[in-house]
């Protein structure tokens, strides 16, 4: 009998060690592209500056949670959703998101 590590990936629904990474921008909400002129003297042959700002989702639970505390919660916590990946389990199907 193999002993379960607490770092192993299992599957909350049915306990196998077979997933797959199904997403890793779950918590992506868009992505802002700005595009500017780029006026910067040491990359004359570069005409255009392009960004790219990665704008993440709010996690509702932490919102309540800052209403409910009168924002003290916020300071420690923060409003963003850390949850990032998406996990497929590819023996009972199960979908699910974690860290």
């Amino acid at each position: 009998m193999s002993k379960k590590t607490s770092r192993s990936l299992v599957c909350p629904n049915c306990g196998s060690a077979n997933i797959q990474l199904w997403n890793d921008q779950e918590n992506v909400k868009k992505i802002k592209r700005t595009t500017s002129l780029n006026i910067n003297p040491l990359h004359p042959l570069t005409l255009f500056k392009h960004n790219e700002k990665v704008v993440k989702k709010h996690s509702k639970a932490k919102l309540a949670k800052g209403l409910l505390t009168g924002g003290a919660s916020l300071l420690l916590t923060g409003t963003h959703n850390n949850e990032a990946h998406e996990y497929h389990c590819q023996d009972c199907g199960n979908i699910w998101t974690g860290k």
